[in-house]
């Protein structure tokens, strides 16, 4: 009997936080307790690439950070084999006063890239984003697809174990999508796991093998992609 690989687990993960509608001063009695994720269980295989969906608010952008370790739990385990690396929105952490190229180099060693292997990693990143000239230039400057280009060339070069994706994948042109796409593919190739938050559908349906489906909080599908699309067209219809 062959035993699936497991690079991902998490039970009964609960979050809860406190908020307060009177503004920065707390009333006795008038603050309210607000559950973004209620008893979550579930567990990523590797190779698998999984599509998170649900409408805003549904709190897929929360579970990507208590997975991601920025965010700490109230209750429940994350587990994982390996590494873990989120890429939120366009920016990894490059500072808009240094050049695209200089803030790769420079948060190389951060993200543990090794001394000797540096120029290689910074050569990767740059032929994948591809904004020509740019990559000289200070990126306060740089469009919001350059950013995408630059920062998701940065997360994907750094091969994680998994990675864990916010919507970046809307970001830029119709080419950069597509480089997107098969930089993705080669990723899992090499036995990565991906978990996606993603509103496209059409996206979800061509990169991922499985969709959960996440509203209010909870879990209420874990299936095929297809299965998971039905469950998320029934929420939008109720």
């Amino acid at each position: 009997m062959v035993i699936e690989s497991i690079s991902l687990e998490v039970k009964n993960l609960t979050l809860e936080y406190i908020d307060n509608p009177e503004g920065t001063f707390v009333r006795m009695g008038r603050t309210k307790k607000i559950r973004a994720l209620n008893n979550i269980s579930l567990s990523i295989k590797k190779g698998d690439v999984v599509a998170l969906i649900g409408k805003n608010g549904a709190g897929k952008s929360t579970l990507l950070k208590v997975i991601s370790g920025m965010i700490r739990p109230s209750e429940g385990t994350v587990l994982s084999k390996g590494r873990v690396i989120l890429l939120a929105g366009v920016n990894p952490g490059f500072s808009g006063e240094l050049s695209g190229k200089r803030n790769v180099t420079e948060l190389a060693p951060a993200y543990g890239i090794k001394s000797e292997d540096i120029d290689l990693f910074v050569k990767s990143v740059i032929e994948f984003a591809d904004i020509g000239d740019a990559i000289d230039r200070r990126v306060k400057g740089y469009s919001s697809g350059m950013k995408g280009k630059l920062g998701f060339g940065f997360i994907t070069a750094l091969n994680p174990d998994i990675l864990l994706i916010d919507e970046t994948l809307g970001v830029g042109d119709e080419e950069f999508r597509l480089k997107a796409q098969n930089r993705l593919r080669d990723f899992v190739n090499k036995s990565g796991s991906v978990i996606m938050s993603t509103h496209s559908l059409g996206l979800a349906r061509e990169l991922c093998n499985r969709g959960l489906v996440l509203d209010n909080g909870e879990i209420i599908s874990d299936d095929e992609i297809e299965n998971a699309m039905l469950s998320y067209r029934d929420i939008l219809k109720s």
